[in-house]
């Protein structure tokens, strides 16, 4: 599915590599419940790579522009690309682990080909994952 460009603003969390382990990391947990006490139903992570200093995320929300952010927050731009779409629902023993594993086997597969860049989850606060993993 093709997306368009998007932003999203938020706090940054350098070093955390895309996966169900980061997605669960004390750390994430943490940063989600800051950003839902501003109350943000659905935390969107974009996770992005820099060639220098390999991933971080910023863990978040959808928003226009930098006249969105609140002072603090940093924002990067999704850009306009093709993506995967994975999802599970609440029923989901493990939500995070679930649709991680689901982009590994397809990847394995080679029913997807990632480009390693520009992946965002959305968690809704009763865990239900969507992930988007952007294609080469």
């Amino acid at each position: 599915m093709k997306l368009h460009s998007f932003g999203v603003g938020g706090l940054v969390l350098p070093g955390l590599a895309p996966g169900a382990a980061a997605q669960r990391s004390e750390l994430m947990l943490f940063t989600e419940d800051r950003i839902r006490a501003r109350g943000i139903d659905e935390v969107v992570v974009a996770y992005v790579c820099n060639p220098e200093v390999g991933w971080s995320a910023v863990v978040g929300y959808r928003c226009n522009g930098v006249d969105d952010l609140p002072v603090g927050d940093s924002m990067v731009t999704v850009p306009t690309a093709y993506f995967a779409h994975f999802t599970n629902d609440a029923d989901d023993d493990d939500p995070a682990e679930d649709v991680w594993d689901q982009v590994e086997l397809a990847e394995k597969e080679g029913r997807i080909e990632r480009a390693y860049g520009g992946e965002v989850a959305t968690i809704r606060s009763n865990g239900e994952t969507d992930l988007f993993i952007r294609l080469v």
